[in-house]
């Protein structure tokens, strides 16, 4: 299964600075914090659209911001 990383934009913040990083992985949503990357199932409003401060970044988008 294919994984989709995602630039939380909420608060004002962009995709290049954004809130937090997450990612669709094996169907499971994750959000990286702390170093890591944890379960995060509020994630799942993406789906319902009652989360739209969201942007589709690349898996090496998400690194660059990470690692910023």
């Amino acid at each position: 299964m294919e994984t989709h990383y995602f630039a939380i934009t909420k608060y004002g913040t962009t995709k290049e600075a954004p809130f937090a990083v997450a990612r669709l992985k094996d169907g499971v949503f994750e959000v990286f914090r702390n170093g890591k990357w944890e379960i995060d199932g509020s994630l799942a409003d993406m789906f319902v659209g009652e989360l739209t401060d969201y942007e589709t970044i690349t898996e090496e988008e998400a690194n660059r911001i990470i690692n910023a």
